[in-house]
């Protein structure tokens, strides 16, 4: 308290020295200015005094015969004496702080939080069609009202939350878990409301079928051409004299394991092209506002080929305020092209890794590989890998069913 009342009233730090610099301390003692921080060296003396008591130092200094200098000034008079010599740059500060205040008011940064199935690029189109984004007014935001739409937009989202931080606006998600078969055939229910058929979508040979719901059209070791009815689910409801009276609508539920022929072809040119760096590379700053970027000094990688990498952080004020400018520093890295052939076996080893991915692929799939019948052929210009895999796959799809063409069909 007694320092803030110091620094509004000003104060200096004085030297003394003289004749007498100790009787000039009890003087001042004596006559109510108060003297703090006193050292002592050499015969002289330094001090701090409050501004108005320096002023009554003239008599005691003829007194005592001493000498006394100004070393420091502090406090407001002494700053607002600077201020009215640097009009501009007080000018400065402050459009500098209405500016930033009025930065604040919108949002300049978006983050989510616990999305997996939903895709960034979901949540930004949903934002966007809510009219909100980069620019967006904090005040025209209702984040409950997001919350809802959220939650009414995404199925797999159970709970939300919208909030803002300074200028960023954080979206926090939580999704379900994978829906249970329950959860999957009251989907379907809503989706197929005159029943669903379950087609082939692969052609191939049936290896096994089992029906849980509807009528098998299909029995283990038939042909079946891609798009034909499996299991049909609309059941027929038979009369005492046998005719069909109505069709019950189901959904049709099984499981049908299908074996067909995936073709596969890949192909492993010898001639291939790599960069050779050169070590030159060419650094640059930049600032961008806006979208608008600017680079310091202002100048372009002129490599003919080049890797350029970027390196980018937003400007945060206090830790809270995201402002629309980001700062960071780009790196070209010059390379030259040059051609190259792989030899042979080079080569089959490359053209056997892509079709082990291949393998991998199927497998994660749940596919099962029952043979494989591929070759490879030499040519001039590279390997090229050719054939079809022999697999079993549950290749069945959902379709709706048509009542009237059961009926026809004579089910």
């Amino acid at each position: 308290m007694i320092g803030a009342i110091r620094y509004l009233k000003g104060y200096l730090k004085i030297k003394v020295w003289g004749y007498s610099p100790e009787r000039f301390m009890n003087l001042c003692t004596n006559r109510g200015i108060v003297l703090w921080g006193v050292a002592g060296y050499g015969g002289a003396y330094t001090m701090y005094v409050s501004l108005a008591d320096f002023y009554l130092l003239r008599d005691i200094v003829k007194k005592t015969k001493t000498r006394v200098a100004i070393l420091e000034r502090y406090g407001l008079p002494f700053f607002m004496k600077d201020v009215k010599r640097r009009k501009m740059f007080v000018l400065g500060v402050l459009f500098c702080l209405c500016f930033l205040l009025y930065m604040s008011r919108f949002v300049w940064a978006i983050e989510f939080l616990g999305n997996e199935r939903i895709t960034q690029d979901e949540l930004s189109g949903f934002l966007a069609a809510q009219g909100v984004g980069y620019g967006t007014p904090k005040s025209d935001l209702k984040l409950e009202e997001l919350e809802e739409s959220l939650r009414a937009s995404f199925s797999q989202v159970t709970w939300t939350s919208v909030r803002l931080t300074g200028t960023k606006l954080i979206v926090q998600i939580k999704e379900n878990e994978l829906p249970t078969r329950e959860e999957q055939q009251n989907a379907q229910a809503k989706k197929f409301l005159d029943g669903a058929d379950l087609v082939a979508a692969k052609t191939g040979i049936v290896t096994s079928i089992l029906t849980r719901s509807g009528v098998p059209q299909v029995k283990q070791g038939d042909s079946v051409q891609k798009g034909d009815i499996l299991i049909a689910g609309p059941v027929p409801v038979i009369n005492d004299d046998g005719t069909i009276r109505e069709w019950e609508k189901k959904i049709a539920d099984g499981d049908v394991v299908l074996e067909y022929e995936e073709p596969i072809q890949l192909f492993q040119p010898f001639s291939y092209t790599y960069k050779n760096y050169t070590g030159r590379t060419r650094s640059f700053r930049f600032l961008s506002v806006f979208g608008h970027r600017v680079s310091f000094p202002p100048l372009r990688c002129n490599y003919v080929k080049y890797d350029a990498i970027m390196q980018e952080e937003r400007l945060r004020l206090f830790g809270q305020i995201d402002l629309p400018v980001f700062s960071g520093r780009i790196t070209c890295r010059e390379y030259l092209p040059v051609d190259a052939v792989y030899d042979e076996e080079s080569a089959l080893a490359l053209l056997e890794k892509r079709f082990g991915k291949i393998i991998e692929g199927f497998e994660e799939k749940g596919v099962h590989i029952i043979q494989k019948d591929v070759k490879i052929v030499k040519g001039t210009s590279g390997l090229l890998l050719s054939g079809s895999l022999t697999v079993h796959q549950e290749a069945v799809v959902l379709q709706a069913s048509d009542p009237e063409e059961q009926a026809l069909s004579g089910v």
